[in-house]
């Protein structure tokens, strides 16, 4: 349910577009997301998309798996990740964005997919029960009912909605058989299909495994590492590409872009390509940063921008260029991104330069402060970034400076080290760049460059250090009181403080850049690492005609690092003590490093005998405090005491460690009945221990010998009876070397 009710009556006047005097028909652009733990503890959070701040969030029955917003973006239909769900939580779940309210159905069923189509009908996947059901998307209540339906595992609809398409999958041992069937949406027939596919392995949900063009003529489907292209008129394959899939058990999702004219495939992994349908060329246009994997994208609805959900937070692309705007980072897991409202709503943001100013003469070879400010009109994107630009021939061409290609989104200050050059006809160009990607600038007048300082005032400023004067002895983590006096016969605009650590031959430490003329003081924490006989302090202060004065402390200081016995501490809150995670799945590990001086160094290690022995899988620096484990075999493997462990090193060689004990917990996706065979299909069905494998079947144990075991299939062949198969709904279960999995019902 929602948090409280300041929160409620937020997002209901969000959603109401009132509270944000927006013109009429503009609605504020929202972001949906999924967030969860590793218990499979859900919610939606809602944030603005103008500003990416979290407004509220709805705490969800279920461990979500996909979005789909109702058609005025009222409601959230929200279906459970597969094998996750219990006898009495839903399959599916309507969240009412306006009251908070939720309405679960199907539960205990296993819902692939749920999506409306164009005549606003909520058609539900039930693959296991090889249906689909059709709901009102008002109240929940069916509709009708399409049976015979092979695993159906996606949907989409032909744009005047009288078509549906979906994929449908027939289980093997070895593979997944994916094909296509064709349904006319009024009389609900079967009038068409494509076959046959590329096969896939994947025993999971595949949602948005077919994506249609806008005009509705292609449709395409992902099987693995092939992207299939089907006329829609004749069903007729048109072409196909194979791309490099590094997805998790090779998925991936496909989207088309608003024009039709692209076809982005985004791995449920790291990498995102785009292919022109015309070439069917794939290209990798974006990847994200290490340990985190794509779980949807997103385009706005005026086209402008595409988001890429990941699982740990979300990255902002320009559509124009696919070049990144911003990457946000959360810190719960995610698993889908959903969005509303309009996004070409506000305008660009408005800049000021206030230095240099028009006729200023700025010294060569000398550090100048270029400062502006930057204003965000009302109810327009925040700022990602900002860019600083150089004219030397009045404006008529601009080149980056150096350092200022990307600058944070609230600096309004940089310091340039002015190069050797001599113009009359400089200029500064400031752009920022906000989230909706709109870009504003400001210009200067022309302003000259000198190696001579020529202008009106010829006196540079005068400036010389009180404390430290040198010869002192301080310790690493002392606070440094420095002051100083500087003045100037007009007036002193900005001062840069660096330190040294080699008697003054280089000054890499900025402790202030751009400290205004009246800062006569300066306190400074002391790194808890810092040891040198030879810092000195270094002041550099301008006045507005470019001149500029600089005072070096006149003696060496000492700076020493004292005896350290005391070792870090470590914490851990993720995995929890106890905990169990499903096979297969990232496992988040957090934890909280501390020294009375500095981790300089950090380990995760992991065991899958509790704690008999450790393999180390990252070291990480002393600031790091979380990581995803993925991609290790081992963990797609049932482990009844697994085991992280944290080591934290500081600079003297002391060590601290914490460890965390888990359990790897299998789990059932499918299972059916057929031909006296029961066949069950899911992950973590082989252990890390001893493989004692149990079969319940009716909560009672079966204990013929199973005709076939892997990790992810298990088959057992008898009649109905010697197996405990009962007419109408069943409950199975394994138990891997103690651990349980969850009950998965299928019908005979």
């Amino acid at each position: 349910m929602i948090k409280n009710f300041i929160f409620l009556a937020f997002i209901v006047a969000f959603l109401s577009h009132s509270a944000f005097g927006q013109e009429e028909n503009k609605t504020p652009p929202i972001i949906y997301k999924i967030q969860s733990n590793i218990t499979g503890v859900s919610s939606l959070s809602v944030t603005d998309a103008l500003t990416n701040t979290a407004v509220t969030s709805f705490s969800l029955p279920l461990n979500g798996n996909k979005i789909e917003l109702s058609k005025d973006k009222n409601k959230a239909f929200i279906n459970a990740i597969l094998g996750t769900t219990n006898s009495n939580a839903p399959g599916l779940v309507m969240l009412d964005l306006r009251q908070g309210n939720i309405k679960g159905t199907f539960n205990g069923e296993a819902v692939y997919r749920a999506k409306l189509s164009p005549d606003n009908i909520l058609w539900v996947l039930l693959g296991n029960e090889n249906k689909i059901v059709l709901l009102n998307p008002d109240n929940l209540t069916p509709i009708n009912i399409i049976n015979n339906v092979e695993r159906p595992t996606d949907i989409v609809f032909s744009p005047d909605g009288s078509k549906a398409y979906v994929s449908e999958s027939t289980l093997t041992f070895s593979n997944i058989i994916v094909s296509i069937g064709v349904f006319d949406t009024k009389s609900l027939a079967l009038i068409g299909g494509f076959n046959p596919l590329p096969p896939t392995s994947s025993v999971i949900q595949r949602p948005k495994e077919l994506a249609i063009s806008p005009d509705g003529n292609i449709l395409c489907i992902v099987t693995k590492k092939t992207v299939t292209f089907i006329d829609t008129k004749s069903l007729n394959m048109t072409g196909s590409f194979d791309f490099p899939n590094q997805g998790v058990f090779d998925l991936a999702q496909l989207f088309f872009s608003p024009d039709g004219n692209t076809l982005y495939i985004a791995e449920i992994g790291r990498n995102l390509y785009s292919c022109d349908i015309t070439t069917k060329i794939p290209n990798n246009i974006f990847s994200t940063d290490p340990f985190t994997a794509i779980d949807n994208l997103q385009f706005t609805s005026d086209g402008s921008l595409i988001y890429v959900g990941h699982s740990r937070g979300r990255y902002i692309l320009d559509s124009k260029t696919n070049k990144l705007i911003v990457s946000v980072r959360e810190d719960s897991l995610g698993n889908d991104i959903a969005l509303a409202g309009d996004f070409s709503i506000g305008e660009p943001p408005s800049l000021q330069t206030t230095m240099p100013t028009a006729s200023q003469q700025v010294m060569t070879n000398q550090p100048f402060t270029i400062s502006w400010q930057t204003v965000v009109q009302p109810q327009s994107f925040s700022i990602a970034s900002h860019k600083i630009e150089i004219s030397t021939d009045g404006g008529m061409t601009f080149n980056v400076i150096p350092g200022a290609e990307q600058l944070k989104a609230d600096a309004q200050s940089f310091t340039w080290q002015v190069p050797d050059i001599e113009t009359t006809k400089a200029q500064i160009k400031i752009s920022a760049l906000d989230i909706g990607a709109r870009t504003g600038f400001s210009t200067t007048g022309n302003f000259s460059i000198s190696r001579n300082g020529n202008s009106g005032d010829t006196q540079a400023p005068s400036v010389s250090f009180l404390s430290p004067k040198g010869g002192e002895k301080f310790n690493s983590g002392d606070t440094l009181q420095i002051t100083w006096t500087s003045s100037d016969n007009v007036g002193v605009t900005s001062q840069d403080l660096t330190l040294s650590t080699d008697g003054g031959s280089s000054f890499p430490v900025t402790l202030g850049s751009g400290l205004s003329g009246a800062t006569q003081n300066f306190t400074y924490q002391l790194p808890m690492l810092l040891q040198s006989d030879q810092t000195r302090l270094r002041l550099v202060v301008r006045d507005a005609a470019g001149n500029s004065s600089q005072a070096i402390t006149a003696n060496n200081f000492s700076i020493v690092l004292g005896a350290d016995t005391i070792p870090p501490t470590v914490v851990i809150s993720e995995p929890n003590q106890s905990q169990s995670i499903i096979a297969g799945q990232p496992i988040q590990v957090k934890w909280q490093s501390t020294d009375n001086r500095a981790v300089v160094s950090q380990a995760l290690s992991l065991s899958f005998d509790n704690g008999k022995t450790f393999t180390q899988i990252m070291g990480f620096g002393g600031t790091d405090n979380s990581f995803v484990l993925s991609g290790l075999d081992k963990l797609n493997l049932t482990t009844p005491q697994a085991m992280v462990k944290i080591t934290a090193m500081d600079g003297t060689g002391n060590k601290g460690e914490a460890n965390s004990l888990f359990t790897i917990s299998p789990a059932i996706t499918m299972g059916s009945y057929q031909a006296k065979t029961l066949s069950i299909i899911g992950i973590g069905f082989m252990s890390n221990v001893n493989n004692t494998v149990k079969l319940f079947v009716n909560d009672k144990e079966v204990t013929l010998p199973p005709s076939n075991v892997s990790n992810s299939s298990f088959s057992l062949k008898g009649n109905k009876k010697k197996l405990g198969i009962l007419k109408g709904s069943n409950t199975v279960k394994l138990v891997i070397d103690g651990v349980m999995s969850n009950d998965f019902t299928f019908s005979f």
